[in-house]
């Protein structure tokens, strides 16, 4: 079951919108359903990336980036946030809290980290799902405080 939940006291780093709260399978990750992006506090990529089937100790290593883009704060706790490379092969560059350890992936970052640190079946059934569920984030009706959706129960 998919909860989807209004935390106003969460923006997101890059466009400012609200984050809404999608749990799925144990793990709370803080979505902007504007640009797309995704929040993990600490632990939580690891958590995604084992769930996933996939290295989770690739999803670990950060390396500094050096790049041009804007510093983000963390909306956890609003401090300013790291450039780390993330993933192997190509790496993306994420966005860390030195103060909280969060992470900040722009769209499209967690399916190309995922999909370079495969322990086995190139496309496991919980990645394929992830695909699908965080490639449509704007859908969700978002308009109440909270909004509940997927099998009743």
């Amino acid at each position: 079951m998919w909860l989807y939940t209004h935390i106003p006291e969460m923006e997101c780093p890059r466009c400012h919108s609200p984050l809404i709260v999608v749990e799925y399978d144990d793990v709370e990750l803080d979505c902007c359903t504007k640009c797309e992006g995704l929040w993990f506090d600490s632990g939580e990529m690891q958590l995604v990336a084992a769930k996933a089937g996939r290295d989770a100790e690739a999803c670990a290593s950060m390396a500094p980036a050096s790049t041009s883009e804007k510093t983000l704060k963390c909306p956890l706790c609003h401090k300013a946030m790291n450039k780390r490379f993330l993933g192997t092969g190509e790496p993306v560059v994420a966005d860390v809290c030195p103060a909280c350890d969060g992470l900040w992936l722009d769209k499209g970052e967690l399916e190309h980290v995922l999909s370079q640190s495969s322990s086995g079946s190139e496309d496991a059934p919980s990645l394929s799902h992830l695909r699908r569920t965080f490639g449509n984030l704007a859908s969700p009706a978002t308009s109440d405080d909270s909004k509940e959706t997927g099998a009743a129960g």
